[in-house]
C-alpha cells in the first residue's frame, strides 16, 4: 500500500512541476512580448528564396537595410534608400511585387558593380 501512496505523490509533484513550467513560461512570454514590440526595428518586407534562406527589407528609425537570412548567418547587404510602406495583410502581393522589383534592381547594380571592377 505504501508503494502507491509512493507513487502517487511522485506523480502528483511531477504534474505540479509541469504545470508551474507552463505558467511561468506563458507569463514571461507576455511580458517579453510587451518589451520587444515597442523597439524601433521592423520588417518591412519579406522575400523567401529558398528552404531556409529569406531577404529582408528592414526598418530602423528613418534607415532601411537589406538583410540576407540563411542557416550560415545573417549578413546585411545593402542599405536602401527610399520610403516603403509596411506590410499589412491586404498589401503583401503589392508589397512582395514592389519588394521583387528591389531585389532585381539591387542585383543589377551588383552586376554592374561587378563588371567595373572586372575592367
Amino acid at each position: 500500500m505504501s508503494d502507491v501512496v509512493s507513487l502517487a505523490g511522485v506523480l502528483l509533484t511531477v504534474i505540479c512541476v509541469l504545470l508551474f513550467a507552463y505558467c511561468c513560461s506563458r507569463f514571461l512570454g507576455k511580458s517579453w512580448a510587451k518589451n520587444s514590440s515597442g523597439g524601433s526595428l521592423k520588417i518591412v518586407g519579406q522575400l523567401q528564396v529558398g528552404a531556409d534562406r529569406q531577404i529582408l527589407l528592414l526598418r530602423l528609425g528613418e534607415r532601411n537595410f537589406l538583410i540576407g537570412v540563411s542557416a550560415a548567418g545573417i549578413q546585411m547587404l545593402a542599405e536602401i534608400e527610399g520610403d516603403f510602406p509596411e506590410e499589412t495583410a491586404g498589401q503583401e502581393t503589392a508589397v512582395q511585387n514592389g519588394f521583387q522589383e528591389l531585389i532585381k534592381k539591387y542585383a543589377s547594380l551588383q552586376e554592374k558593380k561587378k563588371g567595373k571592377a572586372d575592367e
